[in-house]
């Protein structure tokens, strides 16, 4: 029976070294851990701060307007309220303005977790403001919308730093229960006689769990606040008193179970055969627990996974599995330790001496005494290898997601159908415009990006994707060259003769004269350079007016013959590809029109040209005429001729992973049906990339929007702009001013600053990882009796206090070397798995297909390792042999 207070004040005041170095290290981890989580936290609020600051009108804003019978003031004081209760309190500026109530960021107070609080709950803004003061008001303002991409590039982020919170957790963890269980050894021999007095091990794993968790958890609170109150005074912020609170309570609970077990498995003598296997058991589950981490790690590369509603959530065991991996190759080295030694000191057994034998004999014959050393060491070694591929890897590919993303300088979008796309290219001046169209076609498991643009532009205007792609060499792959029948002068003339059509009889007697047939006409020019002309004409004119009646009415003039001529850039070689007519829009009338072309005085040669491939109605080809039939069908299809050399299949370039979901290979061609407008074609692969700059997802086709129009029945207009400038911000600004109703996009720079803002992350959890090796060297570096009993010994026997101190320093420095070598190995293994897939994650808009290599900066990454590994070496060469000999020999006389 054992129990009392006065009991357990003795029983600690007997292990006070141990338990109060408990507490000293837990005081340090909990300020590591919590130190490093608020300075992650203060980068993810300067991304939210820079991101709302960006913003303006209403996306800066959220506006309650109130009734006639609501107060303002009200209303304002409820929204306070609301905000307060969300646990947001101060991040949004509250005031009246005219009537209405204004909640804007307050730039200077809000954080990162704040915007994240408001992101979910300013939906349910006006009900909590109706719920407390009776009125609903009406809101306005995209502030919520705003805040909605905050939350979503800060939780995409989260991903790389929990890795890295996750690496020093680990680390943490161990180094405290190290700590911990030297308490357990300092009273073996205690507790072996109480339980031979009869006290049961429940008793004794229960005082034990709770002495400990004790001495940790007000060791830990110290740490954690001290480690908050430092991290608030440099990064601006208030600590989080909860997760202090977590951290130490985390903390005090490892402590607490290592003690529970080490003092269950040590209050009976054990068979060694039984704790050898337990042994081998736990490791073996281990391994099984990082084998199981690191597949999930692998099926979704970051840790934060999707929800089946759509949200994200933070899965704990992805976010430590490559602590685990790194823990698990910890245990490789220390296993490896005996048999690399034995062959070391078997190499030097013809040395006759005593170094280096007799330290690596000593160190093969006792791995258990070094387990903890080589375990720190190569845990700190490999998160600062992790951290620096990490880095480098950030550095290498900078800002070309952005690019990936937007595709060139400036790229605007949703062009209106009365305004010309060439037009909003001209806007600002830009050194270079490329007019495109994304489309779309149906494939057997989805629909795929095509995105049609003009080839010829693609080297000055498309970005290189950070050199992943060539834009010149796709523009010449796609670029259809001697096609078409080539032009003698620098003009073009075109005659459509469309004959009147038979007379109708609606009455017996009475005829109907329907006049001749309106036709539009479009013709299609390729010059020698490559570049694409589209030239458009109609034999009728449309007006609308009223009659007397003040009825709406339509008139026509549709004429039986219309010549026109074209006047031609005269610096270039021109060739006519393809003619295509179809019935006016605004009238109908059936019949068929006849073209002739001439240039240069001489009448071109029509007789080669035959009908584009799944061209609707009919062509006749005469002499140096087509006639043509064209449908009477929805969109007004054109019926198409091309020119010989022109191409039966549209070059396109594809994407590697589309390619192989098609079984497609260079050269191979597939017909696929295009969505709006809708119309079949077929394709030949020209070129496979790997990605596709200025697609959602980096994965499509990419074709000649003039190629693609002569394989088209119907008009396919640019809607789209891509322009190159050294000055992106005016040119979008530019653009923006002349053309409101277009959406421009540029490459935002904060995207690669807030990715390359993760790697401080891993730099905090290297820095903390070394500083508990350094801890735990230290304390092991402390003799304890049978270590002063051991360097007597060895002083006695003739070594003499120097040489003694020599051989003992020498074999902790090999546990230091095996570390430092099993950690590179360990943290290089680990970089390979998990840094492509963070950087990805960091960024959010990386697609699975762009390359993301492993980087390394070597002078900086290998000083670094050195570094550190001169600072263990130091530690534990300072050992010194004891002062007094005689009474360290005599003890057990």
């Amino acid at each position: 029976m054992i129990g009392g207070l006065r009991f357990a004040l003795a029983r600690a005041r007997a292990a006070a070294a141990p338990l109060v170095t408990l507490a000293v290290v837990a005081a340090l981890s909990a300020l590591l851990v919590v130190a490093v989580a608020a300075l992650i936290g203060s980068v993810e609020t300067r991304e939210a701060r820079g991101a709302l600051a960006a913003a303006t009108g209403d996306r800066s804003r959220i506006v309650l307007t109130t009734g006639a019978d609501a107060s303002a003031d009200e209303i304002a004081a409820a929204a306070r309220d609301a905000v307060g209760g969300w646990g947001a309190g101060g991040a949004l500026d509250v005031t009246v303005e005219d009537g209405d109530v204004v909640l804007t960021p307050a730039l200077d107070r809000i954080t990162g977790a704040q915007s994240l609080v408001l992101a979910d709950s300013l939906g349910g803004l006006r009900d909590a403001v109706e719920e407390r003061t009776g009125d609903r008001p009406q809101g306005s303002g995209g502030l919520r919308d705003t805040l909605g991409e905050v939350q979503d590039g800060i939780e995409v982020r989260r991903g790389p730093t929990a890795v890295a919170l996750g690496l020093l957790g680990l680390l943490t963890a161990v180094v405290v229960g190290a700590v911990a269980i030297e308490a357990v050894r300092a009273r073996e021999s205690e507790s072996m006689l109480l339980r031979a007095r009869g006290a049961r091990r429940r008793d004794l794993v229960w005082l034990g769990a709770l002495e400990t968790s004790v001495v940790a958890l007000v060791g830990s609170l110290v740490g954690a606040f001290a480690g908050g109150f430092a991290a608030g005074l440099w990064t601006g912020t208030g600590p989080s008193i909860l997760g202090a609170l977590a951290v130490a309570t985390g903390i005090a609970v490892v402590a607490a179970a290592v003690v529970a077990v080490a003092t269950a498995r040590g209050a009976d003598r054990g068979s060694p055969r039984a704790r050898a296997v337990a042994d081998i058991g736990a490791v073996v589950l281990l391994a099984v627990v990082t084998g199981l981490a690191v597949w999930q790690f692998v099926q979704s590369g970051t840790p934060v996974v999707e929800r089946g509603d759509g949200g994200t959530v933070l899965d704990p065991l992805v976010a430590i599995a490559p602590a685990l991996a790194l823990a698990l190759a910890a245990l490789v080295a220390v296993a490896l330790a005996t048999p690399i030694a034995r062959g070391v000191a078997a190499a030097f057994a013809p040395i006759r001496g005593v170094s280096p034998i007799t330290p690596l004999r000593l160190a093969s014959r006792r791995p258990a005494r070094h387990a903890l050393s080589i375990t720190v060491v190569a845990f700190a070694i490999g998160t600062i290898t992790v951290a620096g591929a990490y880095q480098a890897s950030l550095t290498a590919l900078g800002d070309a997601p952005e690019a990936l993303r937007v595709g060139a300088d400036v790229k605007v979008g949703t062009i209106p159908d009365d305004v010309a796309a060439a037009e909003v290219a001209s806007a600002g001046s830009p050194d270079a415009a490329m007019l495109a169209r994304p489309m779309s076609a149906q494939g057997a498991d989805g629909r795929i990006p095509i995105l049609a643009v003009e080839a010829r532009e693609l080297g000055e205007v498309m970005l290189d994707a950070g050199g992943t792609i060539d834009p010149a060499a796709l523009g010449e792959a796609l670029t259809v060259a001697d096609a078409g029948v080539p032009l003698a002068g620098d003009a073009l003339t075109l005659t459509l003769v469309a004959p009147p059509g038979e007379p109708i009889e609606y009455e017996e007697g009475q005829f109907h004269e329907p006049g001749s047939p309106a036709f539009q006409v479009r013709v299609s020019l390729l010059s020698a350079a490559g570049a694409t002309e589209t030239l458009t004409f109609s034999n009728a004119d449309f007006s609308i007016g009223e009659d007397d009646d003040g009825n709406v009415v339509e008139t026509a003039d549709v004429r039986a013959e219309e010549t026109v001529t074209f006047e031609l850039d005269a610096g270039d070689q021109w060739s006519l590809a393809a003619i295509a007519l179809a019935y006016h829009p605004l009238g109908f009338v059936p019949g068929a029109g006849t073209i002739t072309a001439g240039s240069g005085g001489d009448t071109v040669d029509l007789s080669a040209f035959r009908p584009a491939a799944g061209t609707p109605g009919s062509l006749e080809v005469t002499g140096s005429a087509l006639t043509f039939a064209p449908e009477a069908a929805a969109g007004e299809p054109f019926t198409q001729a091309v020119a010989p050399g022109v191409p039966t299949a549209v070059p396109a370039v594809m994407t590697s992973a589309l390619a192989a979901s098609l079984s497609l290979e260079l050269g191979d061609t597939i017909a696929l049906e295009l969505l709006k407008p809708e119309f079949e074609a077929d394709f030949e692969i020209a070129d496979i990339v790997p990605v596709l700059p200025g697609t959602s997802a980096g994965e499509g086709m990419l074709v000649d929007l003039g190629t693609l129009s002569l394989a088209s029945p119907f008009e396919i207009l640019p809607t789209q702009a891509w322009l190159a400038t050294e000055d992106p911000g005016a040119v979008a600004a530019a653009v923006e001013e002349q053309f409101a109703q277009t959406v421009t996009m540029i490459a935002d720079p904060r995207s690669g600053q807030n990715a390359a803002a993760t790697a401080s992350a891993f730099w905090l959890a290297a820095g903390g990882a070394v500083v508990l090796a350094t801890v735990v060297l230290v304390l092991r570096r402390t003799r304890s009796r049978a270590d002063a009993r051991e360097l007597a010994l060895l002083a006695v026997i003739g070594l003499g206090r120097p040489r003694a101190s020599r051989v003992r320093a020498q074999e902790d420095l090999f546990a230091v070397a095996m570390g430092a070598v099993g950690g590179i190995a360990a943290g290089i293994a680990t970089a390979w798995l998990i840094v492509a897939p963070l950087v990805r994650a960091a960024y959010g808009s990386v697609p699975e297909a762009y390359p993301v290599v492993l980087q390394a900066q070597p002078l900086l990454l290998g000083g670094l390792i050195l570094t550190a590994a001169l600072v263990f070496a130091g530690i534990v060469a300072t050992v010194r042999a004891p002062g007094g000999l005689a009474p360290l020999m005599r003890e057990d006389e």
